[in-house]
């Protein structure tokens, strides 16, 4: 029996899972796909804590000669033990990883790249004893990556009984991280003689000669597919196909199947609760325009879980891990990449609507402009947007769903302080949640908010309107994680400005729901008019059901006149007029 401890919150190592009997959703059918692929040369691009570490773990252990023997305690319960193709256990595997690679400096991203490769070949020896110590030691004293891959192949090129296959995890990692700081330092190491660049010609030189005969690499972008692995043009992108959506990730039915698993005797209702919650607050990915089934981040979605009380069904005190979250907060780095005056009012039209069209960018040069798409097309590689939908010559983004939208607020309010020189007492907002959720008291919150706009009504560049209103409200309340807040919901095709819910975990006396409207300054007159029309809006959004069924919930219409609050009155069905 399946309970929270077996499930594999941070767990990336394919054996251990099994061997331990810790949950898995079984992804050993995509072996065969992959297979079946015209090219044995692979990418696959995923956002972090996405599981592609355990993926690459999974096909070591699936290839590897040496786990020959642990074959079916391995992989005898799931598709591929059940299904195994000619290639199982069939392969010498070397491995690298490209993680942790100190890019403080120029100097110790070469250092790291050439220990990584160096460590991936350690084990690689290590585990087929190809190589004597004093002759391994003298392939080791190379101190240039490529070389030191190339010097070792020759020595033991003659001595293989088995082909190899190259698995790297997060090929990308390091680059990445110097591209968003360092555009130079990056064009120089991916360049044509590059240091990564060769490396991969490398390999490339070793599949012609027969030696190298499958690849595999994980990543979370493209941006060096192309300048580091020119060198290395034989390999194909899987990671947009619509039969490998699904590679990574978790879907609707595998989520509620797993809740049933390991919560023994959970009511129907607290399922769909949890369901409704977790799919609000992690699912919504999506990685091929054709592809319908959207998933679930499954580092937050495990953790999540595994951190339920099993006797209350109460949720964690945080709903997401801000180790992960901070995996996301990428905006502020990305947002430089070359244009960030354009780069930044793209990530304001996100915040503003919520989606943004564009195509996506598949192959990046750096020999062309780096554009916007360019830029929107590195946040959906990131994980911060998803496709949409598929138009006739661009694609639709949105946010994938609540925990991004944090990223995203946060990072509003970020600007704020930074650009603007505006920073919050965060006391100050947690007593106007308090007034707000106890006492039906939203003066204090709205304080805040003109407090802002009369700091913010000198600059010329801020172009007031009720969406930056929103935003302003959105960032500020976001930072306490107490209200839900849903941003103009759907609400029988009828949609409110801002809806403030309770969740398990913080349970307010009172709900909100706020329309907001806007009249610059030499519009004052039109005061009367917009307050009888927003009343009757504001109306009929609580005759809905949805709006009925949220008991505590109180309704405002609140007015800005330029920078001032003229208006915040409360509106109940039968009357119009209140607080």
């Amino acid at each position: 029996m399946k309970t929270q401890k077996d499930i594999p919150y941070g767990t990336s190592d394919f054996r251990s899972l099994i061997l331990q009997k810790m949950y898995y959703i079984d992804r050993t059918n995509y072996i065969e796909k992959m297979e079946s692929s015209t090219n044995k040369f692979l990418f696959f691009l995923r956002p972090r804590r996405f599981g592609k570490s355990l993926l690459i773990s999974t096909l070591n252990y699936y290839y590897g000669v040496q786990y020959k023997d642990e074959f079916d305690s391995l992989f005898g319960g799931l598709y591929a033990g059940k299904n195994p193709t000619d290639a199982r256990n069939g392969y010498y595997v070397m491995k690298f990883d490209f993680t942790g690679i100190n890019t403080s400096n120029i100097e110790s991203v070469m250092e790291g790249f050439n220990d990584n490769i160096k460590m991936g070949l350690i084990d690689f020896n290590g585990q087929y004893k190809l190589l004597g110590k004093s002759e391994f030691d003298e392939v080791l004293s190379g101190g240039y990556p490529s070389n030191t891959l190339g010097y070792y192949l020759a020595k033991v090129s003659h001595k293989l009984e088995h082909k190899i296959m190259v698995l790297i995890d997060e090929y990308d990692h390091f680059t990445n991280e110097i591209l968003s700081f360092n555009f130079t330092s990056f064009a120089d190491i991916v360049s044509k003689n590059g240091y990564v660049r060769k490396f991969f010609e490398r390999i490339k030189f070793y599949t012609g000669q027969g030696i190298i005969d499958r690849f595999f690499a994980t990543g979370v972008t493209p941006v060096t597919l192309d300048s580091m692995t020119s060198g290395f043009n034989i390999a194909t992108n899987i990671s947009g196909k619509a039969e490998f959506n699904e590679m990574a990730g978790f879907t609707y039915a595998e989520v509620k199947q797993m809740l049933y698993d390991l919560f023994h005797g959970i009511p129907d209702s607290t399922a769909d609760m949890i369901m409704k919650d977790a799919a609000d607050w992690y699912n919504g990915s999506l990685f091929s325009s054709r592809a319908k089934t959207k998933l679930y981040n499954p580092a937050m979605l495990l953790r999540f879980i595994s951190e339920i009380n099993p006797e209350t069904m109460e949720y964690p005190e945080d709903m997401v891990d801000t180790n992960v979250v901070s995996d996301f907060s990428k905006i502020n780095n990305l947002i430089g990449i070359q244009n960030r005056g354009k780069n930044l009012e793209a990530v304001k039209t996100i915040l503003e609507t919520g989606i943004y069209n564009a195509r996506l960018t598949q192959i990046y040069s750096f020999e062309k402009d780096f554009t916007v798409g360019d830029f929107i097309s590195l946040l959906y590689y990131n994980g911060l947007l998803t496709i949409k939908e598929a138009g006739n010559f661009s694609l639709s983004f949105e946010i994938p769903n609540y925990v991004i939208k944090e990223v995203y607020w946060d990072f509003f309010a970020l600007i704020l302080k930074k650009s603007e020189g505006i920073d919050t007492d965060f006391q100050e907002i947690i007593d106007a949640l308090i007034s707000m959720s106890d006492k039906n008291d939203i003066a204090p919150i709205i304080k805040i908010a003109e407090n802002i706009l009369k700091l913010l009504s000198n600059r010329d560049h801020v172009k007031f309107d009720e969406k930056y209103i929103k935003l302003l409200l959105i960032a500020y309340i976001s930072t306490t994680k107490s209200y839900f807040i849903k941003s103009e919901p759907e609400t029988n095709k009828k949609y409110p400005d801002l809806l403030f819910l309770g969740t398990n975990r913080f349970r307010p006396k009172y709900e909100h729901l706020f329309e907001l409207k806007y009249i610059k300054k030499e519009n004052a007159g039109k005061l009367d008019e917009v307050k009888t029309a927003g009343i009757e809006q504001v109306k009929g959004y609580l005759a809905t059901e949805e709006m009925k069924a949220i008991s505590n919930l109180k309704a405002w219409l609140i007015i800005f006149t330029g920078d001032v609050c003229s208006e915040c009155r409360e509106v109940t069905l039968d009357r119009g007029d209140g607080k």
